[in-house]
């Protein structure tokens, strides 16, 4: 089976990157793809912004892209998309690949593939209330950002690439030319426009005479704006326009005029002499005069006979543009009538216009006084922010709690792109970096510590309650039998003989048990509330009192005892006490900012 498009050369102006797949279509069927790119990708001009608004995909209920390479772009910058946001996008091409990029809901138009055939999808109509991410490259139309704000939508225009000059020269150009090109593929204005923008006069010729595919109405005009005499509409996507090329070369072409062959005297020589006639007799020349003379007659009865019908002709056609003018002129009086009522109805549009302008400028002045009111909240809003984080930090050390009231700040901000807010953002992030520098304690795992050691304090042992390992041994020996056994485990119900080897007195009574366990208990309680006040002194004073208590008093070789003073010991080597950097310089930046957006307004 022949290829319709074997060793045809094509010109492709795609971006590189976008022209390989379909470089690749090309080549199967045999073609020469000849690769000029005409428009060259590079990255954001605003990284940060990008990447803000990256971070709170969630924050949005629809994401459209306008082109493959904002896909491109977005998905190198995206770990995971959100499963619950949708995506638009204006052809099948780029359908496909976002869902070879892992977005599932997808949506484009279903026959037209631009943005004014997106705008009619169904799902489109009703945008109140939605919010809308539009990633795109530099510059492009407003049309989808206007017509979704008119419809209700919130929308956050990104710029997700830059489309740049080619990097192609003249030189270049013309000599993939050389050899001959069968099509010029172009699939936007904007390589066509740069495409003749690098030539001269000869090699803009030499293009005028080669045959272009469009792949949308709009570009095929704007290459006929620069002379193009032959420009070819194809499919949309790289298939389509194969299919499209396939379809226009198996096309059979016009078969040629057949040209009537000579006849066969048509290639001898006229004879050099005619033959000449003899003279005619006398008398045949009478009747030859009369003959002319009846035909100079015939023919002035025809023309006589043709001017009379020419009158009546011209009368009838006379009269006939007489009746024709009574209804024209009837007619005039009519559209009179008619431009009067147009006239008025013209002059109440003029009026409605000028309402409507004057209501614009209305609506325009009160957007931006809302304009200006937001800004002014969110100012007001970042100051008592700041005020309550400090207020917290220098209270009660939460540096965890100011820190993430500070990141949620910063978030805010970021989607207000006024330069008036840079400094603010700069102080906001000297601050963070510094509360990150700020070392990490534990106060609400120390406090755990100590009330938990509280509680236990009832259960340890004391001194006078604990008995030696020969006396431990000596009651789990062999209990005695009889009634001198009876007698004697009844004598020392009475009289209990013990060893102390500290000069202190240990016998306590009930009361004065319950109080040292008690007094116990209020230095840790007190340890913990100077814990919380960051009172390092008073913190550590009552740690090393609660740990003489025990050693004084608690039976030191029993393991709860021993598991409560190494608590306390490592509760020692905390330090509570840090110094907590100021948000002065943030809180100085929030208000002299919200002074002035004030001064600006009373402006």
């Amino acid at each position: 089976m022949t290829k319709p498009l074997a060793s045809r050369r094509f010109l492709l102006t795609r971006p590189a990157k976008q022209a390989e797949h379909l470089a690749e279509l090309l080549t199967e069927q045999g073609a020469v793809p000849l690769r000029a790119p005409m428009i060259a990708i590079a990255p954001s001009g605003a990284p940060e912004l990008l990447t803000a608004v990256l971070a709170r995909l969630e924050d949005f209920d629809l994401a459209v892209f306008v082109s493959p390479t904002a896909l491109d772009e977005v998905a190198a910058k995206v770990v995971s998309w959100p499963a619950e946001l949708t995506v638009a996008v204006v052809g099948p091409a780029s359908q496909a690949r976002a869902q070879e990029l892992g977005m599932r809901d997808v949506i484009s138009p279903e026959a037209r593939f631009d943005s004014e055939g997106l705008l009619e999808h169904p799902l489109l109509q009703q945008m109140a209330g939605r919010r809308v991410v539009l990633f795109r490259g530099n510059g492009g139309r407003e049309l989808l950002a206007d017509t979704l704000l008119a419809r209700g939508a919130t929308v956050e225009v990104v710029e997700a690439y830059r489309r740049l000059p080619p990097e192609l020269g003249r030189e270049q150009v013309a000599a993939l030319l050389a050899d001959g090109c069968d099509g010029v593929i172009v699939t936007s204005s904007e390589a066509a426009q740069n495409l003749f923008a690098l030539c001269d006069e000869v090699l803009a010729g030499q293009l005028r005479q080669t045959r272009f595919f469009a792949s949308h109405p709009a570009i095929a005009e704007t290459v006929r704006q620069f002379g193009v005499s032959e420009v070819v509409g194809t499919r949309t996507g790289d298939a389509g326009i194969v299919a499209s090329l396939r379809e226009y070369f198996s096309a059979p072409a016009p078969a040629p005029t057949a040209v009537p062959a000579a006849s066969a005297d048509a290639g001898k020589p006229a004879p050099l002499h005619a033959p000449v006639a003899g003279a005619r007799p006398q008398g045949q020349w009478r009747w030859i005069v009369t003959a002319v003379v009846l035909a100079v007659l015939v023919s002035l009865a025809i023309v006589h006979y043709q001017r009379q019908m020419l009158r009546a002709e011209l009368g009838s056609r006379f009269n006939e543009l007489e009746r024709r003018q009574q209804m024209l002129s009837a007619g005039e009086q009519r559209d009179g009538g008619r431009m009067s009522q147009l006239d008025a109805q013209l002059e109440s549009i003029n009026h409605h216009i000028e309402e409507l302008r004057a209501q614009q400028v209305d609506l325009q002045s009160l957007y931006g006084a809302i304009a200006g009111d937001q800004e002014e909240t969110l100012l007001a809003d970042a100051e008592l922010t700041l005020s309550l984080a400090s207020q917290q930090l220098q209270l009660t050390g939460n540096v965890g709690a100011s820190l993430a009231a500070l990141y949620r700040l910063d978030e805010r901000l970021a989607g207000h792109d006024k330069p008036r807010l840079m400094p603010l953002r700069r102080a906001l992030a000297k601050d963070i970096d510094s509360l990150k520098r700020v070392p990490w304690v534990d106060y609400v795992g120390l406090s755990n510590k100590l009330d938990t050691l509280a509680g236990s304090v009832d259960r340890l042992p004391l001194v006078v309650d604990a008995k030696t390992p020969e006396d431990q041994a000596a009651s789990e020996a062999a209990p005695r039998t009889g009634f001198w056994g009876e007698l004697g485990r009844a004598l020392g119900a009475l009289v209990e003989i013990r060893r102390i080897d500290q000069p202190d007195p240990v016998l306590l009574a009930p009361e004065q048990s319950l109080y040292l366990r008690e007094h116990v208990k209020l230095r840790l309680l007190n340890a913990r509330l100077a814990l919380l006040q960051r009172d390092e002194p008073t913190f550590r004073h009552d740690l090393v009192a609660a740990d003489a208590e025990l050693r004084k008093h608690f039976d030191i070789r029993a393991k709860p005892v021993i598991a409560t003073l190494t608590t306390l010991r490592e509760l020692q080597s905390a330090q509570p006490a840090q110094v907590l950097p100021s948000l002065a310089d943030s809180l100085n930046a929030a208000r002299d900012a919200r002074r002035k957006a004030s001064r600006e307004d009373s402006k």
